[in-house]
């Protein structure tokens, strides 16, 4: 591969890495709305000439990627109009409300599972503020029940192809199965979630007591509020959520892309909700579709894939992918770890949605030129991206949404958890994980 020869002059290589750098920090900041960073970004690299208008609109926007990430977001946001979250973590607390450590046990191990099936921020938005509730009936500390969940919620989400946005970015543009990651990446999540919790049980469980008149206060929760008076919503929300995840677990046998499965559980989730959509039109609520828009994060994404266009259009993509192999002087099993431990450190201290999209190029033209060299499968390096991001935005507060959002509410409740308390837990114990996760690579995956 020759280095930035694919047809920009070096001057527009440099200004695509400047404008990358410069939209990555405005995000990490978030002094403007990350959406319009994003295209304002994309827009600048088009003015510029550093990659063709009809090559970003046709090569670099994937609109197949596009349709999955929007048809996801669709089928989490009314999947969580059947109170099934809700329900299960309230269900919890008011069985379990004798055992503090296993209520926090309990509805960490529910926001993995709704992480992995779903969205971690949809887990952390809907259990979090029933743990606020619960804890001060119990008079205790939220805190450890926050720290747990959120770990919980960001590794679960590596499990699967609809965890989080880097799985669902690598999965739909290598067409990565559900399938394959639950046999290859599943296991290795288990191990880390137990690891989890027996640190939280070694530091809190025997701290967990309350009296006996705290413990009846949780009484007052009613699991079965949380459940939609229409049960055709609750029955068929679970009907079309079971099926869609069926589809995904047997995608490799069935052959359907994943952006189609979704896009169809996403159809199905809006049928179901049609008289919603009828009042929405009959009220002509263009502001509430722009901001449904915006939601779904699609312009946001449009504007990242158009700018990694720019950086692999201008060779930047290859320029790191050769610097890497060098490095790494051809090891597939050193470039893997390395890119696991990079990543985890970088996904700790900013947005890690940008860095998966332009890892994606650098890691493909590693594969390229490996496959010219030997047949060694660059597999390894998507399951580094995905493990370094799962474990690397658990690190600290700003390394997530969920984490962001649960420090949000934290302070609006006054909850006590901040950046600092949550470090001091967190850190030492992602440490451990990522150790943990080398052993795991070491022996399974490379």
């Amino acid at each position: 591969m020759t280095e930035f020869s694919q047809g920009p002059a070096l001057w527009q290589a440099i200004a695509a890495l400047i404008i990358f750098m410069a939209a990555y920090v405005c995000i990490l900041i978030e002094k403007w709305d990350r959406m319009y960073t994003a295209l304002g970004g994309a827009v600048l690299m088009l003015l510029l000439g550093i990659v063709p208008i009809g090559k970003a609109f046709t090569a670099y926007a994937n609109w197949e990627i596009l349709l999955f990430l929007i048809s996801l977001f669709v089928i989490a946001g009314l999947f969580q109009k059947t109170g099934l979250i809700a329900y299960s973590a309230s269900k919890i607390i008011r069985v379990f409300r004798l055992q503090p450590f296993t209520i926090l046990l309990c509805l960490s191990m529910l926001a993995a599972v709704v992480s992995a099936l779903l969205s971690s921020l949809l887990a952390v938005a809907v259990i979090v503020p029933l743990l606020f509730k619960t804890t001060k009936m119990m008079k205790l500390s939220p805190v450890p029940f926050l720290i747990s969940v959120l770990l919980s919620a960001n590794l679960g989400g590596a499990a699967t192809l609809l965890g989080n946005w880097s799985n669902r970015l690598i999965g739909a543009a290598e067409h990565i199965t559900t399938g394959e990651m639950l046999i290859k990446i599943a296991p290795l999540v288990i191990i880390m979630l137990a690891i989890v919790y027996l640190t939280m049980w070694i530091l809190y469980g025997r701290k967990m007591i309350i009296p006996e008149t705290y413990k009846r206060e949780v009484l007052s929760l009613q699991p079965d509020s949380y459940l939609p008076e229409n049960r055709v919503m609750f029955l068929g929300g679970c009907a079309i959520s079971g099926l869609t995840l069926l589809a995904f677990l047997f995608q490799g046998i069935l052959g359907w892309h994943a952006a189609y499965i979704a896009a169809g559980g996403a159809i199905a989730f809006l049928a179901l909700n049609y008289e919603d959509l009828i009042q929405l039109v009959k009220r002509k609520d263009y502001l509430s579709v722009w901001n449904g828009i915006l939601d779904t994060q699609a312009l946001f994404f449009l504007g990242i894939f158009i700018m990694v266009g720019g950086l692999t259009y201008a060779g930047i993509s290859g320029f790191i992918a050769v610097r890497g192999l060098e490095i790494s002087q051809g090891s597939m099993s050193f470039f893997s770890i390395l890119l696991l431990w990079l990543t985890g450190f970088g996904s700790s201290v900013v947005d890690y949605v940008p860095y998966t999209a332009a890892m994606i190029p650098v890691i493909e033209h590693v594969g390229q030129d490996m496959q010219s060299i030997s047949q060694v499968t660059v597999q390894p390096l998507w399951w580094s991206l995905i493990v370094g991001t799962a474990i690397g935005s658990g690190v600290t507060l700003f390394g997530s949404l969920p984490g962001m959002y649960a420090a949000a509410l934290s302070e609006q409740e006054g909850g006590g958890l901040n950046f600092r308390n949550y470090f001091m837990i967190a850190g030492p114990i992602s440490l451990v994980l990522f150790i943990a996760a080398t052993v795991y690579f070491k022996l399974f995956l490379l």
